[in-house]
């Protein structure tokens, strides 16, 4: 799949504060697909104020995009990772330690 269509996908989930489409509202900066590899990159880092208690309450609204985004791209694409922008965390998969 090219990255136009995985940003296409992706326009489906939405951003639990605000409503709007994460695409849409410059969450996922980048799209990177590599032969089987999909790397979707999400400004969570650049947005979010860095402040420890602004944190604690951020947290859950990205890990429920996260969710959202690995539900609406699981069954269509490969291997995918998705990658802070800024930080390169990644959120997906998740390494066990």
């Amino acid at each position: 799949m090219r990255a136009e269509g995985v940003l296409e996908l992706l326009r489906d989930v939405k951003n639990p504060f605000t409503g709007m489409s994460i695409v849409d509202e410059g969450l996922v900066t980048r799209v990177v697909v590599d032969g089987e590899k999909t790397v979707v990159y999400v400004a969570f880092a650049r947005h979010t104020p860095p402040h420890p208690f602004a944190m604690a309450l951020i947290w859950p609204l990205q890990a429920k995009i996260i969710r959202e985004m690995v539900k609406v791209l699981g069954g269509r694409l490969g291997y995918f990772e998705i990658v802070d922008d800024m930080t390169l965390q990644r959120y997906y998969p998740v390494e066990e330690v």
